[in-house]
């Protein structure tokens, strides 16, 4: 039985501070294997965003270059790369989602024993197929959906009610996508039934577990705005300094350098906030059927052997 407790009933606090225990025990193992198994597609995704929207970044802050910058590019060898961006793109998202789905998969089953990459990539592997499937039905589904709501949150805005509304709808969409991944994958549910479930669980203790996703997403965000918001500042600042009317800016190595590591360090920090929903699953888990109770019980069989 691993010492950190997987089933466990939590509520705003036990989410917020088992998520940071896990990273405590874990982080160097957990990290590791991340490394080793999203690295090199993390650093291929980098080269190609930069290769594909280093001109567009140029001109940030200048609309009307952007805008030239999406017509001139409009071209056969531009699409077919933009067609491989997206590919790699989706094979990133497959493997950053799944990695931290299956790392606390394989450590409810093993315990505290160090997890190797090995094992960690045949699981996502054996389950990147259902992943690609839930994200091809969620597209037809869960995407306009969430549109909908997000525009008639934004037409509520006008009156107080819709701003309260949109601040809760973006972490409640998000929640309950996530849940119903973790019920799609881990118990091999229907798509209907993980979303059934997946509402169900994101509504159990619903002001807890929104509460504790908007403090983790906002620790998120600055965590990733670190390096990110170097370059930024460069560039707001070529606005002040010219009057509005800025030059394309120059991409040094040093700024290229900047968003390469933020565009890193961003992948990294979003773990938190996946190994927290994780934490929510787990948590509905023992909340119906009380797994650590029967896990004690067996415990004492054990110990009286």
């Amino acid at each position: 039985m691993s010492e950190f407790q997987l089933y466990k009933k939590r509520d705003f606090s036990a989410l917020m501070n088992d998520t940071m225990d896990f990273f405590k025990k874990f982080w160097k193992n957990y990290f590791r294997n991340y490394v080793v198994i999203n690295g090199a597609l993390i650093l291929l995704m980098c080269v190609l965003y930069f290769i594909f929207f280093k001109d567009m970044f140029k001109n940030m802050y200048n609309p009307g270059a952007a805008s030239a910058w999406m017509t001139d590019n409009m071209n056969p060898t531009n699409i077919i790369g933009g067609l491989f961006f997206f590919l790699i793109s989706i094979v990133l998202l497959v493997f950053t989602i799944a990695y931290p789905m299956i790392y606390l998969k394989l450590l409810k089953t093993k315990g505290d024993v160090s997890l190797t990459s090995s094992e960690v990539f045949n699981g996502i592997k054996s389950y990147a197929g259902r992943l690609i499937v839930f994200g091809l039905i969620s597209f037809f589904i869960m995407l306009p959906l969430s549109v909908i709501v997000f525009a008639i949150c934004i037409a509520l805005s006008i009156v107080i009610i819709g701003i309260p509304m949109l601040i809760l709808s973006v972490p409640t969409i998000m929640i309950w996508t996530m849940q119903a991944v973790y019920v799609f994958i881990d118990e091999d549910e229907s798509y209907f039934f993980a979303l059934k479930k997946g509402w169900k669980i994101t509504f159990e203790k619903y002001w807890h577990v929104v509460g504790s996703t908007i403090i983790t997403s906002i620790f998120v965000a600055i965590v990733s705005s670190i390096f990110t918001m170097v370059p930024a500042i460069m560039m707001v600042t070529s606005v002040v300094t010219t009057g509005g009317q800025p030059n394309p800016m120059e991409l040094t190595p040093t700024i290229l350098v900047f968003y390469i590591i933020g565009m890193i360090f961003s992948f990294l920090a979003n773990n938190i906030l996946f190994i927290q929903q994780g934490l929510i699953y787990y948590s509905s888990q023992e909340n119906s059927v009380n797994y650590q109770a029967f896990s004690e019980i067996e415990n004492i069989g054990t110990d009286e052997a």
